[in-house]
């Protein structure tokens, strides 16, 4: 047994009823296995062997990568969760959050996006993608369902990406806060594959101004641009307001995670 499946399951433990099984579950997962995260009071969850769905919920629920177990010190008015997947980070965020909104394009994961939020009352989900204008997308389909997490839109010289896409509703991060009707965004999670970028910089000041904080992941994408390099990202969103820690992939050039968290005297 390594040293990481032990620190694992002490973590487990604490907010699961069964992390032995859980952590087998990394280990044997084949193709249509099916785990039961089973929650302490809370709803559970379902990861299915062969895809992404354990090495997310590692990320999201053991590493917290997306820094929420520091976020706050109440209860987060509104989350909102650009490419929600499977739904882990939303459910994680239930946690702490009133009301969570879940955007997730794929037909595949939104319908197991559903399966695992309709317990928890507080998040509503959206089968659309967020760019930077509205109306479609080309997301293109990852060559095996081991990257379940990397649909995207930019396949040149992307490995991971087949020829195969689906064309896909797309709404902007404008349209979201004047269709839900949102005064005040405590985070915005963002993990869209390269479209970081675009969705962030075409976002007017009036809707960057009530956004708290961004935990990212940001891409490396191609064609490159000056645009599209975490420089460009960190400065814009400096120029916003935002104080930015980045963190970069200690193998993946320009790729990594970023938190933007607004500053305080910028605080609206």
């Amino acid at each position: 047994m390594r040293r990481e499946d032990v620190t694992d399951f002490f973590k487990l433990r604490r907010f699961t009823a069964n992390p032995w099984e859980i952590v087998r579950f990394r280990k044997s997962q084949s193709s249509g296995e099916e785990l039961q995260v089973r929650f302490l009071g809370e709803p559970p969850l379902w990861l299915e062997g062969g895809r992404a769905d354990f090495h997310m919920f590692h990320r999201i629920f053991l590493r917290d990568e997306y820094r929420l177990g520091g976020v706050a010190a109440s209860v987060l008015p509104c989350v909102i969760d650009l490419g929600a997947n499977i739904g882990l980070f939303a459910a994680r965020a239930a946690q702490i959050a009133r009301r969570v909104l879940a955007f997730e394009p794929n037909p595949v994961n939104f319908a197991r996006l559903a399966r695992n939020t309709e317990e928890r009352l507080q998040i509503a989900i959206e089968q659309r993608a967020v760019a930077g204008k509205p109306g479609s997308l080309r997301l293109y389909r990852p060559r095996g369902a081991g990257m379940s997490g990397s649909y995207s839109s930019f396949s040149t010289g992307n490995e991971q990406l087949s020829d195969e896409y689906d064309d896909v509703s797309a709404v902007t991060l404008d349209g979201i806060f004047a269709d839900h009707e949102i005064e005040t965004c405590s985070l915005l999670k963002i993990d869209i594959e390269g479209q970081e970028y675009e969705v962030l910089y075409a976002t007017s000041d009036a809707t960057l101004g009530r956004i708290q904080r961004i935990h990212g992941e940001y891409h490396n994408v191609n064609p490159a641009t000056d645009d599209t390099r975490i420089e460009a990202l960190e400065a814009f969103l400096a120029g916003k307001g935002f104080d930015i820690e980045v963190i970069p992939h200690r193998r993946k050039p320009n790729h990594g995670m970023f938190y933007a968290i607004r500053s305080p005297e910028c605080t609206t």
